[in-house]
Order: structure tokens, then C-alpha cells, then sequence
């Protein structure tokens, strides 16, 4: 098999009637899909988009959207998914450093918006935008006749094509582009599906966006599995559930925040058996959380993934998601991990800058020469998270070097600080930050958002941690605040915690 993902029509020959999608109440198998496809894919043509052109989408999760990735994959050209939540400003910057050819969006106020990132683009570049629910999108409006009629053969797509341009979340400074390559998610793919196997009727559940390289990749690795995808628009903790219980979910991936919601949401109500495994990503999770799901039959497996790695990184073994002792992250089939200290030597036992080396890494940052350079220097993505590897090659993930708080010579990891103020029945979610300090250089700082029902009391806050932290791990101030900053993909920003 070439190692591309161009291959829904070898899917579609091979497993038409299988389910390809489940979404807003429609059950699309993969023959329909493939003529689906094919059909976006003329009206991509009709569009002069041709190989290497840069199509953005502005959509919601949905049949749309899974119809114009795959498209744009067979096309040759390259997608960059857009992030609905940001501003038309933020928009705009991402539209003109890409050279996107042709913006496509949904209806209503993701219309309004793209309208308004559009005006603010050079207006002497040439940009094209469609909306999906009117006339003018060639594909949507395609007969009946052209639906059914495949093209029988099409050009091979060279794995080293850039399928996918996906900015990330620029909680420091201005977002930047990945370059991910059709052989980055393919091998992205096979090494997800050796580590946590491949059943005949598994169903993934994407209720997570699609502008995120964790939702992109499952739809794209579904396809080559032959899998199913059950598709959300939206993250809802109700509709979860329901799908978990009645629609044979055996995968979903989540967040601590979406997990949390989740369980409030069930009530106390074992996890299905049918679900095998739940990938936990988004950072490091509280243990009380993990502990709390592993106690209700919820399979966790922490994972750590990267969008300049296309996704999968590392993740615990799905043998051992449900007991609650487990722990250590290790690398998908065919990446390799290493850390490094300040001085660039490997470093076991202790913590180190997490390198990561193997087929999955990006091209590099779209237009950004150095910093890609500086990124994939030696071979080795350079990720700027501080991690500690042990002797047998597990991987447990600190933090962010960018938020790592030095007071008085001392280490303090804002998330270890955080998973202890997550274990106090009152505490909703927790942040730390670190505030300039003339005599220790900087203080830890934490906000708090309280549990529902549930007053803090910050001396009350202080005795608990002082009972779990070493004393310069304590936070010097604790300020109740009814939300978190965070950026427009829900990570926090912790620079603004002072």
C-alpha cells in the first residue's frame, strides 16, 4: 500500500456496505461515501483547485466536512482546517500567510465570520469562498447521475504531498502552520492501530473539532481501518453518554475537562462494555479524575500527542486502562523518544526536554524556516514539554518548559501543583502561574474556579496543600475567579496566571 491516505476508493471497492459514518441522524456506509467524495471532489475541480492548492474549511463536525477533507486528500491538494472559535481578525493572518485558494464555510454565523475574515485579507490576493448549504458550491449541487458515476482511476498521490496545514493554538506568540504530509498521518495511523489494536466493528467517537489534529486524524484513520466514525458536532456530555450506551462507542478521546463533564453527566453508571478504550490527552490529568473513571469501568488511557507529530505520541497500554495503578506513556509503533537536559545530554530518571523522532513528524512550520530548523534540529522534534523517561523507555509528561516556575532555584511544575488543588472536594478546575518575585525570582499563584454548590476558603485551600507540597510549591495567593483564561482550543493560557 502507498503510504497515503487517498484511499477511500480502494475502501469503498473493498467495503462498501461496511458503516463509513454515523452523523445527525444518518448512517452513511463507504460506497456512499466514496461517491460522495468524488462527487466534492469535482466540484473541487470545477473551483480550479488543483494539486498543492490551499483549500481552507470553516465548518462545524459533520457529513460536510469529513466529504471535503477526503476530497481535498484524493485531489492532491492540501486542507487547513479552521478553528470556528477565533476572530476574523486571527482568521485573516492564518488565510493570507497560507496562500489559501479557496475558503469554504458553513451557513449563518460562520458565514458572517468568514465574510469578515475575508475583508481583512489583502485584497490583491486571489481568494474564493463558498458556503456548503448554497447553490454555489459546485459539489453539493451535483445530480444525482454525477453522484453515481465513480471515476474509475485517478494518479497516484506522492506520500511526501502535504495533505494537511494545521496551525497551532499560539498560546505564546503568533500561531504557527504544520506541515503534515500524507505519510505523516499514515504512519500516524498504522502506529495508533499497532498500539491500540484494530476490531472489525470498532467505533470511534469524534466528539472533539475537527480543526484539532486528534479529531482530523480519527476520520482519516477510520477510513483506512475500514472503521466506523460516529460523528458530534459538538461536545456534549449528554449526547456522549447516549452514544456510549446505545450506539456501540469502542473508542471516544476526551480531555480532563470533557471527561469530568461526562461523568457528572452519568450519574454514578458504569461505562459500557462495548467501550475498550478512552484515550485521555490535553495534558496531564488529575489522578483523582482517572481514578474516580477507572472506578466506574472506564478503560483510560493517558496518551500524549503533538500536532507537529500528527497527533499520537505516546499513550498507555490499553491492557492496562483499567487498573488503577497504571501508568508510564509509551511511543506508537515506529517513534522513538528521548529527553535531554539543558546542555542537550540524555537524561533518564529525572526530568528533560521530550524529543520526539520517527515518520509522523511535520515538514516543518509553513513558511517559517528558522523555527522549523530549530524545531527538527538533529533529526529529532524538539517539543519544548519537559517530561521524565525511565530506564525502560515509559514517558511520564510534567509540563510545558515555557511554564516550568524556577523559585529560589527551585523546580515547580504548574501541573503537579494543579492535580493536587483538583483533589480538594471544592475545587472545580485550578491554574498556576507564576508572579515576579524579588527575592525568589517567582512565586506560584493559583486561580480557582469552585465546585458547584461549594464555597473556597483560600486558607482552608493553603492547610490542604500544605499537607501534599513541599512549602515553595504552595501557592503565595489563591484567587476565586468564575473561569479560567484559556485559548480558543481550551488550553490554558497560564502566562496570564500572575
Amino acid at each position: 500500500m502507498i503510504p497515503n491516505l487517498a484511499q477511500l476508493a480502494e475502501r469503498a471497492r473493498t467495503s462498501a456496505e461496511r458503516p463509513a459514518l454515523f452523523t445527525a441522524g444518518r448512517v452513511i456506509d463507504y460506497g456512499e461515501l466514496a461517491r460522495r467524495v468524488d462527487a466534492t471532489e469535482r466540484g473541487l475541480e470545477a473551483l480550479g483547485v488543483g494539486s498543492g492548492d490551499v483549500v481552507a474549511v470553516l465548518l462545524e463536525n459533520g457529513l460536510a466536512f469529513a466529504e471535503i477533507l477526503h476530497a481535498v486528500a484524493q485531489r492532491g491538494a492540501t486542507l487547513m482546517p479552521l478553528n470556528t472559535r477565533l476572530k476574523p481578525r486571527e482568521l485573516a493572518f492564518q488565510l493570507e500567510e497560507s496562500g489559501t485558494r479557496v475558503l469554504i464555510h458553513g451557513a449563518g454565523p460562520l458565514a458572517d465570520l468568514a465574510a469578515e475574515s475575508v475583508a481583512l485579507v489583502d485584497p490583491g490576493r486571489s481568494l474564493d469562498r463558498f458556503e456548503v448549504e448554497s447553490d454555489q458550491w459546485p459539489a453539493l449541487a451535483s445530480t444525482a447521475a454525477a453522484r453515481d458515476e465513480m471515476r474509475a482511476e485517478r494518479p497516484p498521490i506522492d506520500p511526501a504531498r502535504t495533505l494537511a496545514l494545521v496551525y497551532t493554538s499560539g498560546t505564546t506568540g503568533s500561531p504557527k502552520g504544520a506541515l503534515l504530509s500524507h505519510r505523516s498521518l499514515f504512519w500516524n495511523a498504522i502506529g495508533s492501530a499497532v498500539h491500540l489494536g484494530v476490531m472489525p466493528e470498532d467505533r470511534w467517537l469524534v466528539c472533539m473539532p475537527l480543526f484539532h489534529v486528534g479529531g482530523l486524524s480519527i476520520l482519516l484513520r477510520a477510513a483506512l481501518y475500514g472503521s466506523a466514525a460516529i460523528l458530534h458536532e459538538r461536545f456534549d456530555p449528554e449526547n456522549v453518554n447516549r452514544a456510549l450506551d446505545d450506539e456501540g462507542v469502542t473508542l471516544v478521546s476526551l480531555v480532563p475537562t470533557m471527561l469530568e463533564r461526562v461523568l457528572a453527566a452519568r450519574g454514578g453508571r458504569r461505562a459500557p462494555r462495548s467501550l475498550r478504550c478512552v484515550l485521555l490527552g490535553g495534558g496531564p490529568a488529575p489522578r483523582g479524575l482517572i481514578e474516580r473513571a477507572r472506578s466506574q469501568g472506564f478503560p483510560i488511557a493517558a496518551t500524549y500527542g503533538l500536532t507537529e507529530a500528527a497527533s499520537q505520541v505516546a499513550t498507555q497500554l490499553p491492557t492496562l486502562a483499567k487498573s488503577a495503578g497504571a501508568s508510564g506513556l509509551r511511543p506508537i509503533f515506529g517513534t522513538q523518544l528521548d529527553t535531554i537536559d539543558d546542555d542537550g545530554k540524555a537524561v533518564r530518571g529525572r526530568p528533560g526536554e521530550i524529543l520526539v523522532r520517527g515518520p509522523t513528524l511535520m515538514d516543518g512550520y509553513w513558511n517559517r524556516r528558522a523555527e522549523s530548523e530549530r524545531a527538527l534540529r538533529g533529526g529529532w522534534l524538539h517539543t519544548g514539554d519537559i517530561g521524565v523517561l525511565d530506564a525502560t523507555g515509559a514517558l511520564e509528561v510534567l509540563d510545558r518548559r515555557r511554564d516550568l516556575i524556577i523559585s529560589g532555584g527551585e523546580n515547580i511544575y504548574p501541573s503537579e501543583v494543579e492535580r493536587v488543588l483538583l483533589e480538594h472536594p471544592a475545587v472545580l478546575e485550578a491554574a498556576v502561574g507564576g508572579r515576579a518575585d524579588a527575592d525568589y525570582g517567582r512565586r506560584p499563584v493559583a486561580q480557582l474556579v469552585a465546585a458547584a454548590g461549594k464555597q473556597l476558603d483560600p486558607a482552608e485551600i493553603r492547610r490542604f496543600c500544605a499537607e501534599r507540597l513541599a512549602g515553595y510549591k504552595i501557592p503565595v495567593e489563591f484567587a476565586v475567579v468564575d473561569e479560567l483564561p484559556r485559548n480558543a482550543t481550551g488550553k490554558l493560557m497560564r502566562e496570564r496566571i500572575s
